[in-house]
């Protein structure tokens, strides 16, 4: 059996509340018995003359706001298959390092990529790649409330949505029964995390370049990053405050001509000390195609930071250097920008807010900005104007939900650039224009959809 890291035998509560206990990767027999299923599953397919792509899913769930693979094991079936493993590394047991378990870690991936390469091999021309999963209700933690009568919180699956909204991660609520999908967890799943976004995440369908009359997802910013660097420096906290939903956290960026065509509007911020000259080349690449760059300046490796100099050099680009917080450079070219920061200079300081407002008062987003309590859960979208909306050079179109037992109050201040078109399908919810935007009501449970046009960018 499938043990986790606190010794809790892993096991999964399924929709009926039966008890499904896990078996461990790490025993050979299961390796066996998948090899031995993927060979009938492509005999299916090849019979039946099925032509659909296949994905392999890893699947995690969260624990103490941590992503947590199943992979991970601590069963005596891990440990025998280490002993070896370690073994081989170190057969005289000299150079062995005093803690274990980077090495532990480093033998579970390679565990995890030996089921993956097994089923790419069998499945070949089916293969389309891996994604990652999330398990709603899936931790120990999550199956010992399940099982309670009164359950798991909607208000705890609406922030584990939140969280998971901002890491652009993928879910399955696979596992919850009807009645724990109540209330306003069942609406939120199909309007967010439905098929038309199912199709988007697992690349049936292109990443879009341009707008349609059709909403699509919205968001204003792309923090790239693995670590808290940016939570000790401060920008987390101001974007949850000002560009809550708006804004996601990925390890890494993938650059292709959809991606770079698609988030034109976007800003990206990235880390110095993640970067190697091929994804520096990218950075700059962005900035010469007129996107709006942030970057990190700490521990970006000599030989880079000599780079990005030269490159300012021959194309003759000069900065405009403050001192701020910390020592902050402005470079422009048309509509590109890149500011560079030493993000080290920002940990501890109680200016490091004030800092936050200022770069992105530099970057004018034209977007409404909004005040509401941290629980109430809001999702963005975007469309292009209509044939009867050409004053409008897009629609952008704001969910609100309250997941909790409390009234709660919304303010969308929206500036001189957005005119309020109407409210649609409220639930236990009011909307009504005040001078500086909109002010909205939201009941236990209640939920609004709000469409705005926007007319007019604001000037550089």
């Amino acid at each position: 059996m499938s043990l986790s890291q606190d010794g809790i035998h892993l096991a999964a509560l399924d929709r009926e509340h039966n008890l499904n206990k896990l078996l461990t990767f790490f025993e050979p027999k299961v390796f066996s018995a998948f090899s031995q299923f993927l060979k009938s599953f492509v005999s299916f397919l090849s019979e039946q003359k099925v032509e659909a792509p296949v994905w392999g899913a890893e699947f995690f769930y969260l624990e103490e706001n941590r992503k947590v693979s199943y992979f991970t094991d601590a069963s005596v079936a891990f440990e025998h298959g280490f002993s070896r493993y370690f073994r081989q590394k170190f057969p005289e047991g000299t150079g062995a390092p005093a803690d274990p378990g980077p090495l532990k870690h480093e033998f579970t991936r390679e565990v995890a990529g030996l089921f993956r390469e097994t089923a790419e091999a069998f499945l070949s021309t089916y293969w389309m790649g891996r994604q990652e999963v999330i398990v709603l209700g899936g931790s120990p933690r999550d199956c010992i409330q399940r099982a309670l009568p009164a359950g798991k919180s909607q208000l705890s699956y609406a922030r584990e949505l939140v969280k998971l909204h901002t890491h652009d991660e993928w879910l399955s609520s696979a596992l919850l029964s009807r009645g724990e999908k109540r209330d306003l967890l069942p609406v939120i799943l199909s309007e967010h995390f439905g098929p038309r976004e199912a199709e988007e995440k697992y690349l049936f369908q292109k990443p879009r370049t341009e707008l349609t009359e059709e909403y699509s997802p919205y968001g204003v910013v792309e923090v790239y990053t693995d670590n808290d660097s940016f939570r000790k420096q401060g920008l987390l906290g101001f974007l949850d405050d000002h560009y809550k939903s708006l804004y996601t956290q990925k390890p890494d960026f993938s650059f292709s001509n959809e991606w770079v065509l698609g988030s034109q509007h976007k800003i990206k911020v990235f880390q110095g000390s993640k970067q190697t000259r091929v994804h520096l080349g990218q950075i700059l690449k962005l900035f010469l195609m007129g996107h709006r760059v942030l970057l990190d300046l700490q521990d970006l490796p000599a030989e880079l930071e000599k780079k990005l100099h030269i490159f300012f050099i021959e194309n003759n680009i000069r900065s405009q250097t403050v001192n701020f917080v910390t020592p902050t450079s402005i470079y422009e070219l048309g509509d590109g920008r890149l500011v560079t920061f030493e993000g080290r200079r920002l940990v501890g300081k109680p200016e490091q807010r004030s800092f936050w407002q200022h770069i992105f008062k530099y970057f004018t987003l034209t977007q409404p900005e909004v005040s509401m309590d941290e629980d109430v859960l809001s999702f963005w979208k975007i469309r292009g104007a209509s044939a009867h909306e050409l004053s409008y050079l897009d629609v952008r179109r704001v969910n609100f939900y309250n997941p909790t037992s409390y009234k709660k109050h919304v303010t969308i201040h929206t500036k001189n650039h957005f005119a309020f078109l109407r409210a649609v399908d409220p639930l236990r919810a009011t909307a009504k224009s005040v001078s500086q935007g909109v002010e909205i009501e939201l009941l236990p449970n209640g939920k609004i959809t709000l469409d705005f046009g926007h007319y007019e960018e604001v000037a550089r």
